[in-house]
């Protein structure tokens, strides 16, 4: 089979691999579809400290079963499936206490080699819990992008959207449209969001946003007190992983209100704090980080009832022999979603 073997910043090489063997309790699937993400852009143009080279990369996995073990009965032959990347082991401590997001043994199994690979393996937890049946009314495209819906999902969950609420959202990328779109799911009645490129926040109009604000023409606090009567938003969701992004979305909210930190900081990042916005606004900062299994489901049944429009978020369609320039593409951030289609 081909694969998309990632070596280091800026090497992605198309190989021939064995396909892999499958165990009683596992299942081969075909790969039809898988998103390319934030991470897999960070890793390939600058390398991460957690993911080793020779791999290969892409967890948004979209396929078809083509081989099952003995024992699989939750499954069939030709079953169109999204395949997660990882599912909680649902016994360590956090797991116990519903905190499935920071289970000790989340990446002990996983789907194998990665989804930029014709065939991947899927091991006997993530069989059970974590491989889902696309519905025929969505195709392999959208389902792929169960996994960051699912993200955002928890992040809109653990923000506690509710109807009639203000939530203002920094960062136009494709994390977050999803929260955009989410917010307005929940019933949030104002949502502001802040970008820096007008074709993006055009979409995020579309999409359902009351105001939009390109924060390279205008202040977003300013904006935002003005559409809240100056109070602030209920919720402020970061979802920009930089420190600057994150010191405006400590301005945007209002007392008593939840801002969360969603995208993730380089290393060694820091963060000016005044410790009497939490104490005397009773602000709530928190982040969130990942999905569950519970929100992976949730998410593919709200891409099914068209809930969230993922379509418009898909701009680049590339082929396995194309990895490396979807990184570059997105990199350079000219357009939202790309999808590698096998």
């Amino acid at each position: 089979m081909k694969t998309s073997v990632y070596y280091g910043p800026r090497d992605v090489r198309l190989e021939e691999s064995e396909v892999p063997g499958i165990a009683d309790e596992e299942l081969l699937v075909k790969v039809h579809a898988c998103g390319v993400c934030g991470t897999d852009v960070k890793t390939v143009m600058r390398g991460h400290p957690l993911i080793k080279p020779p791999t290969v990369l892409g967890h948004e996995i979209a396929g078809e079963i083509v081989k099952m073990g003995k024992n699989v009965a939750e499954h069939r032959m030709g079953e169109r499936v999204v395949v997660a990347p990882y599912v909680p082991d649902g016994t360590c401590y956090y797991c116990l206490r519903g905190r499935y997001t920071l289970c000790t043994r989340l990446y002990e199994e996983a789907p194998t080699p990665g989804g930029f690979a014709e065939f991947v393996k899927v091991p006997p937890n993530i069989v059970k819990k974590g491989t889902l049946e696309i519905p025929n009314a969505i195709s392999y495209e959208e389902a792929a992008l169960t996994e960051p819906l699912a993200c955002c999902l928890h992040g809109i969950e653990e923000c506690h959207v509710n109807v009639g609420d203000s939530v203002a959202i920094v960062g136009d990328g494709p994390i977050g449209l999803m929260h955009l779109q989410l917010a307005k799911a929940k019933g949030a009645t104002k949502i502001i969001l802040s970008g820096q490129l007008n074709e993006r926040l055009r979409l995020a109009e579309e999409l359902g946003a009351s105001v939009t604000v390109n924060e390279t023409e205008e202040e977003p606090v300013k904006k935002v007190m003005e559409e809240t009567d100056n109070r602030g938003a209920d919720a402020v969701i970061v979802a920009v992983g930089s420190v600057g992004a994150a010191e405006e979305g400590l301005k945007l909210v209002r007392k008593g209100g939840i801002v969360n930190f969603f995208g993730g900081f380089p290393g060694q990042s820091e963060l000016k704090l005044d410790p009497n916005l939490i104490h005397y606004s009773e602000v709530t900062v928190t982040g969130t980080f990942g999905f569950s299994h519970i929100t992976f489901a949730k998410g593919l049944q709200l891409i099914t009832t068209r809930n969230v429009n993922l379509n418009r978020l898909i701009t680049h369609r590339f082929k396995l022999n194309q990895v490396l320039t979807a990184i570059e593409v997105l990199a350079d951030r000219k357009g939202l979603k790309a999808v590698v289609t096998l």
